[in-house]
């Protein structure tokens, strides 16, 4: 029995166990199934031979054998009747009818009652009438046979038999392969544990098998993988510790920018006006043309680190969002006007916003506008439509410029990317900052008919109105 191993052990055992529930279950089904029919099928012969002595009794007071003699034909139709006999009082047969059946018999006899004695439903409702001389007026014996209850019975038997013979071995023969499923994935799971003992931590589990191994072997892939995990999660804290650490120095430069930058800067400007008034300078001078565009450029570069690294708590109000985005399309209108280049706008009227902060989305708006035109270079056409769609605010801004990137199509909206030269790469950061300080959407993607449209979806009705703390980031 120690040489046994676990697989026969188990499947020895669960044949055993199921061959002796099936035939103790088995047994007692037809013993009962057995009492139940020999039940019914003598109070179907009860019931008839009642019938026929209910009908017979007029037949027996005037002696008529031949009205008798039908009703008794009539019930040797029944395949299981070997015999009807009707008798007077005196035990005299009046009539005996029988046929050849099988065997073995069983006789039932009622008693023929005179009128009044007995009411119909009290004679089919007893099964002993009460036996009072002078109203029984003749007997009723009809013998039958239970041969075809047994064979019945037998051929249920045998069924039986080759039914819980045939479970039994089903039985074994599934539970063999369901055995070897429980023994292999533990076999595997040892050799699994024994390498990565070894040190190799990329080995993994096989999830199959019945539940308990299958739980056990995720339990184990579970365990190997949270290392993993964990050194995911630790390299990802890092990187996002460095990130907060640059923004948190883009802070600290933006103040030291305000301070130490953008003053002189203003200086160097008026000065530089002043200069051009007292040495009457042309104002076509290309050595001043340039000075004063690199001051231009110096002084966008440092408004941009410091709405980035530095916005304003939001101002929300309700918003005329149609009458905002008309003037900026006016206002740029104006700026391009005679460059060859052209503003569409499709913008549904009537557009209301109840918590926006119009200076803010205002210039957001305008990131993606001036992008927009940069895009398409001296000409072309940049469209804006804004509709209301399902609750919500959707702006869209196509350009017909070369489009974007694939690769870089999901980097556009982080802090510092970007792929022009004078870029700071803080446009989009903004953009992105002020939708989800609005509680919405921004996304990039090209046309099919070349250029990029910038989609901005905002809900018209939101909830609960946002708060965006002074010195917050840009979201990622």
């Amino acid at each position: 029995m120690k040489n046994i191993g676990i697989h026969l052990r188990l499947i020895s055992s669960v044949f055993v166990l199921i061959s002796a529930t099936t035939f103790t279950l088995g047994y007692v089904g037809i013993s009962i199934s057995r009492q139940f029919i020999q039940d019914r099928f003598e109070k179907r012969i009860t019931s008839l031979a009642k019938y026929l002595a209910l009908n017979a009794e007029l037949g027996v007071l005037i002696d008529n054998r031949e009205m008798l003699n039908k009703l008794a034909a009539n019930l040797m139709t029944e395949d299981d009747l070997a015999s009807v006999a009707i008798s007077d009082r005196d035990k005299r047969r009046l009539i005996v009818l029988s046929k050849n059946v099988p065997g073995p018999f069983s006789t039932v006899e009622e008693p023929i009652l005179l009128s009044g004695s007995e009411t119909h439903e009290e004679m089919f409702e007893s099964d002993s009438l009460p036996q009072r001389k002078t109203k029984v007026i003749g007997t009723v014996q009809i013998t039958y046979s239970t041969f075809y209850i047994e064979e019945i019975l037998r051929v249920m038997g045998k069924r039986f038999i080759w039914f819980s013979a045939g479970l039994a071995c089903l039985a074994g023969l599934v539970f063999y392969f369901l055995s070897r499923s429980m023994v292999r994935p533990v076999t595997q799971l040892a050799q699994v544990a024994r390498g990565v003992a070894r040190g190799d931590m990329s080995l993994r589990a096989e999830t199959g098998g019945p539940p308990e191994t299958r739980d056990l072997a995720a339990a184990f892939n579970s365990m190997l993988a949270s290392v993993k995990s964990s050194r995911d999660e630790l390299e990802s804290a890092y990187q996002e510790i460095i990130h907060q650490n640059a923004l948190a120095e883009v802070g600290k430069f933006s103040l030291m920018i305000a301070h130490e930058v953008k003053n002189p800067l203003g200086i160097i400007k008026s000065s530089l006006d002043i200069l051009k008034g007292e040495a009457d300078i042309s104002r076509n001078d290309t050595v001043i043309y340039y000075m004063e565009d690199e001051i231009r450029r110096l002084n966008a570069l440092i408004e941009d680190f410091l709405a980035f690294a530095r916005p304003a708590r939001p101002c929300f109000r309700q918003v005329d969002v149609s009458g905002l985005l008309h003037d900026m399309v006016e206002k740029f209108e104006i700026q391009k006007a005679g460059t060859g280049a052209a503003i569409h706008s499709l913008i549904e009227p009537g557009l209301q916003h109840e918590t926006m902060d119009p200076d803010m989305f205002g210039r957001a708006i305008a990131n993606i506008l001036k992008n927009a035109f940069e895009a398409n270079g001296d000409g072309g056409e940049v469209r804006l439509t804004a509709v209301r769609e399902d609750e919500m605010l959707r702006i869209d801004i196509e350009d017909q410029g070369n489009g974007i990137d694939q690769a870089h199509i999901h980097e556009i909206f982080e802090p510092f990317f970007t792929t022009r030269s004078k870029g700071t790469g803080l446009g989009l950061a903004y953009v992105s900052q002020v939708v989800n300080v609005h509680k919405g959407t921004v996304t990039a993607r090209n046309r099919d008919e070349g250029g990029a449209c910038f989609r901005i979806e905002i809900p018209l009705y939101p909830l609960k109105k946002p708060l965006l703390a002074s010195g917050a980031s840009a979201p990622h």
